[in-house]
């Protein structure tokens, strides 16, 4: 081809020696690679991660489409004979469309990679979209690092070198969102806790509880016991104190108290008590439960019931079972509970 392109903005020589058919091939292979992976090995996805993935690959065919239509027009523009020389003016346009939507569909990808991973790993429990938002950050940067260093031969390093006085700015002004960006890196790697645990967060006297809904790069999202949506900065979880109240190592232990009076037998309240929740399903057999004195005052005798449950989430609805079950079964008996007294004392001083 004779037309000269050297008065063109853009790079046409590099472009041209850039794309290359292989890594188109590689990106193509990649896709396909991941849409087999899903087929094959993820069928038994929940219906939220079906719909998820299913959003995505359409994602990925709609870029990659856009990709193809850019390589076919570089395809006639560049190597065509007797082609117009004022649509060779177009050839590198749609070079570096081409390798700009490669770019994109490849990042698109491996995040679906990414996904496919975790859901893999995790079949039931959530997976926190940080990782994969870091992920598909990072590769982005180096892949548009690489894509300005080699068509447009735009060094960053002498940039970065000479730009500390506003690296130093950017980064007071950025301070809060890096110290939760980070936090959240390092809650990802210790596993404090889990999509779909139950967690305390104790900062100070104040105490928040709820069902973990989802990490970002900013904050835990959690979702409390009355169905409100608490987000919690990052940075503030990992300077509190967290309990994790996932049944995974183990049941969660509840317990109530019941005050009997004195002369009451104490093993037929025991008994009464035990007998009375044997039908809740949501109290675990083993441990089992048991009742326990603990503790003897002018009046009572207290008595402590003890269970064990798996979902700290219907903990109040299970202590309502409790409570209910109980006292019908104390009233059945004609087990009468201590009523609180006070004493008043007249005289003079």
């Amino acid at each position: 081809m004779s037309y000269k392109l050297s008065y063109l903005w853009l790079p046409a020589d590099r472009i041209h020696s850039a794309l290359q058919v292989e890594p188109l091939l590689f990106v193509a292979l990649s896709a396909i690679t991941s849409f087999l992976i899903y087929k094959l090995f993820l069928r038994g996805l929940s219906p939220e991660r079906h719909r998820n993935l299913r959003s995505q690959f359409k994602n990925l065919v709609f870029h990659s489409l856009i990709c193809t239509g850019f390589f076919l027009l570089f395809y006639v523009v560049h190597e065509l004979p007797n082609i117009n020389p004022s649509f060779v003016k177009l050839s590198p346009y749609f070079g570096l469309g081409t390798i700009f939507w490669a770019a994109v569909v490849f990042v698109k990808t491996c995040r679906i990679l990414i996904f496919e991973y975790l859901f893999f790993r995790n079949m039931t429990v959530g997976v926190p979209l940080l990782l994969v938002n870091i992920f598909t950050l990072g590769l982005s940067i180096v892949i548009a690092v690489w894509l300005l260093n080699t068509i447009f031969e735009f060094r960053l390093m002498p940039l970065v070198a000479t730009s500390a006085v506003f690296s130093i700015v950017l980064g007071l002004a950025l301070q809060d969102t890096l110290g939760n960006l980070f936090s959240g890196i390092a809650l990802q790697l210790d596993k404090p806790y889990a999509i779909g645990d139950w967690i305390e967060i104790l900062n100070g006297t104040q105490k928040t509880t709820g069902l973990v809904t989802e990490i970002t790069w900013r904050a835990t999202v959690l979702l409390s016991v009355t169905d409100e949506i608490i987000t919690i900065p990052n940075r503030l979880v990992s300077q509190s104190q967290v309990n994790n109240y996932a049944a995974k190592s183990g049941p969660i232990i509840r317990s109530q108290n019941f005050r009997i009076p004195y002369g009451t037998p104490i093993d037929t309240v025991k008994r009464c008590l035990l007998t009375s929740i044997k039908a809740i399903k949501a109290i675990r057999r083993h441990p089992e439960p048991t009742v326990l004195v603990v503790e003897s005052a002018e009046s009572w005798v207290t008595l402590k019931l003890i269970y064990y449950i798996d979902d700290f989430g219907r903990q109040f609805l299970i202590n309502d079972e409790v409570l209910s079950a109980a006292l019908d079964a104390l009233q059945k008996d004609k087990i009468l509970l201590a009523p609180p007294r006070i004493s008043v004392l007249t005289g003079t001083p």
